[in-house]
């Protein structure tokens, strides 16, 4: 993390506000989204079996392999294991709605080309969890599981506002998002606003 704090010095970037997904803050957080999903019926238990990228830390679909390795040209492996679900299917609509709704919600518009073909290919339940192997930030009520990275990095935007404790209302919803282009597309654009959704949050 100090590797980014000299980049921002270096670039003459001001923050007001250095966080990390390790905080307290962020496990916080994510145990309260999670548990919040929860509540409102976007999680359920399910048993995964497919093939599972280690390095990226991803599942893989049998149709996306490339020669028996991943898309990024990683070794798979098969696994078979019982884990939490969001239930992203339920979201297609709804963020093409909003999105008609509201023109400038994904930017440039040559990536929301992409968003959009990629939600009317249907969107597929995500698999939310790992087997609890010594890191990460653990399931509430199931200390066996921890919140897959992806599902919890995501989170830290709101985190980082102090959600769930009273204040974060005047930070949150944000007029701008801006990240990375090649997480764009299946996190940023789709999943994350489908769990403000589900959370019955502000996008």
């Amino acid at each position: 993390s100090q590797t980014f704090k000299d980049a921002a010095d270096e670039l003459q970037i001001d923050y007001d506000f250095f966080f990390r997904t390790t905080s307290s803050e962020h496990k916080t957080a994510v145990q309260a989204l999670f548990s919040l999903l929860v509540e409102n019926g976007f999680v359920y238990l399910d048993k995964y079996e497919g093939w599972y990228d280690v390095s990226a830390e991803t599942f893989v679909r049998e149709s996306e392999l490339v020669d028996g390795k991943s898309p990024d040209g990683n070794e798979v492996r098969k696994v078979s294991e019982e884990n939490y679900f969001f239930k992203l299917s339920a979201f297609g609509d709804r963020l093409l709605e909003h999105a008609e709704q509201n023109p400038d919600f994904w930017l440039p518009l040559g990536r929301k080309a992409e968003v959009v073909s990629f939600i009317k290919q249907g969107l597929r339940d995500v698999c939310i969890t790992r087997s609890n192997s010594g890191w990460g930030i653990p399931v509430p009520g199931d200390e066996s599981k921890v919140v897959y990275v992806w599902f919890d990095a995501l989170i830290n935007y709101l985190a980082a506002t102090g959600w769930p404790n009273p204040g974060w209302e005047e930070l949150w919803p944000a007029e701008v998002h801006w990240m990375a282009k090649e997480i764009y597309v299946r996190f940023h654009a789709t999943l994350w606003p489908a769990m403000l959704m589900a959370a019955g949050l502000p996008l």
